[in-house]
């Protein structure tokens, strides 16, 4: 697919997770041709950095500290985006499962979120790119002129996860996956500071019975009639 831009896009994708929001907004950004942002990664950088000390996760006013204090730098290299913690590259650390696992009440923190959000709207002062997280449309971007949710069924979600942590596919271990991701869920959706919902300008997108190149074409095709884009080859 070829892309002409007549208007520079600013593209804000959410949904919860497991959904798919990263790659796809990886591809869509690649393809149109403007920076991309996985907000989740800063969330993992300042879990990181609390991991790092002795700090209890679950201690909001000590996590508060740790996180203000942290150098948080996030670059976009010819590779990818690198996330730089105190002038340490952590990006292949980011997935690491202690991380996922503190990353959650983490992220919960206020002023873990007003300072993350700052910097998520200082890397959008440029005015385009694509930007994806769970309060991209109702919090950080509000004024996107294009806005979409992404989700799946919950099941679908945990065979994803299933394949993308190399486990075994047996029965079990998908209905444990699928009772985690409901509860994370439920838990982003009903916290206090910037729960996870779907914008009301936002484009809803279910993509648990599409492929890859099928989610990516679908988004591709509502920037192209938002931006005035010409696309070539769909």
């Amino acid at each position: 697919m070829d892309i002409v831009n007549k208007s520079l896009p600013l593209i804000a994708i959410d949904g919860p997770a497991g959904a798919g929001k990263s790659s796809t907004s990886q591809a869509v950004a690649k393809r149109l041709g403007v920076p991309f942002l996985d907000t989740g990664a800063l969330y993992r950088a300042a879990a990181w950095a609390v991991n790092k000390t002795d700090v209890n996760p679950l201690d909001a006013a000590a996590v508060a500290r740790v996180v203000e204090k942290a150098a948080i730098t996030i670059v976009e290299a010819s590779k990818g985006l690198l996330v730089v913690v105190d002038g340490v590259d952590i990006t292949t650390a980011l997935r690491e499962p202690l991380i996922t696992k503190i990353v959650g009440p983490v992220c919960e923190v206020p002023e873990v979120r007003n300072k993350l959000v700052a910097m998520q709207r200082c890397w959008a002062e440029r005015g385009f790119g694509v930007m994806e997280g769970r309060d991209i449309g109702t919090v950080v971007l509000p004024q996107a002129r294009l806005k979409v949710f992404i989700t799946a069924r919950p099941e679908v979600r945990a065979r994803r996860r299933l394949k993308e942590l190399n486990l075994p596919d047996e029965s079990k271990t998908i209905a444990q996956l699928t009772a985690e991701i409901i509860e994370r869920d439920q838990r982003d959706s009903q916290r206090a500071n910037s729960p996870l919902k779907q914008a009301d300008d936002a484009i809803l997108l279910d993509n648990s019975d599409m492929i890859f190149g099928e989610q990516v074409d679908f988004i591709l095709r509502l920037a192209a009639r938002r931006f005035e884009m010409r696309l070539y080859g769909v």
